[in-house]
């Protein structure tokens, strides 16, 4: 449909290429090991993890040409994600034309 998917993942860069190898994936994985990026989308839940360290929310973001957010799914787990109907539903709703 012309858009291009990026997964962010706080994990290493090395990680991420064996997370992408070793599931065949045909998209990239961004390190964000800093985590500034998720705390630029707000999506940093503080103290989150077992040791009192701060870990990602989940989330699916489609982001317009021009930087905007247009649509947003954030769940408490991982394992909790949109429907690929919610997903092109929220795509179809934003009139983009594939080229």
């Amino acid at each position: 449909m012309g858009g291009r998917l990026l997964a962010v993942s706080v994990d290493p860069p090395e990680r991420a290429r064996q997370v992408v190898e070793n599931n065949d994936l045909s998209f990239s994985i961004l390190c964000d090991t800093d985590r500034e990026m998720i705390r630029d989308y707000g999506l940093v839940h503080e103290g989150g993890s077992i040791d009192g360290k701060d870990i990602p929310i989940p989330a699916h973001i489609l982001i317009a040409p021009d930087g905007a957010i247009v649509w947003r799914f954030t769940s408490t787990r991982i394992q909790v994600r949109p429907s690929p109907a919610d997903v092109l539903r929220a795509i179809d709703s934003q009139g983009w034309k594939s080229e």
